[in-house]
């Protein structure tokens, strides 16, 4: 029977980052109204996913992170620079250490 687990240590540094990241954000998600509740309910199976290295857990949480991106630029706009900047941050480290060469290296050797 094979180990099912909540986090691959054995991953690059990339990977584990944006399965930590995807965890915590998807908590967050939960509180700040009801799609982006939808959006971080969807990050725990990719966070889950992408642990026990599945290629669907790597494509959900590159979804999921691009749809908390525009949805943040769509409620917050692009008005003050800082406030943006702060809203947007998780989301889009996400999404760039989701779609990192070795993130997207390692899920194309490794992953089914």
């Amino acid at each position: 029977m094979q180990a099912r687990s909540w986090l691959n240590r054995l991953h690059p540094q990339t990977l584990l980052s944006a399965t930590m990241l995807l965890y915590i954000e998807g908590l967050f998600n939960l509180v700040r109204g009801p799609f982006l509740a939808m959006v971080g309910a969807a990050m725990f199976p990719a966070a889950w996913g992408l642990a026990n290295d599945r290629r669907w857990g790597w494509r959900l949480g590159i979804v999921t992170a691009s749809l908390a991106v525009v949805w943040r630029l769509r409620w917050y706009g692009l008005g003050n620079p800082v406030t943006t900047a702060l809203i947007l941050l998780f989301p889009v480290v996400l999404l760039v250490l989701l779609l990192h060469p070795t993130s997207r290296e390692h899920q194309r050797i490794w992953f089914r």
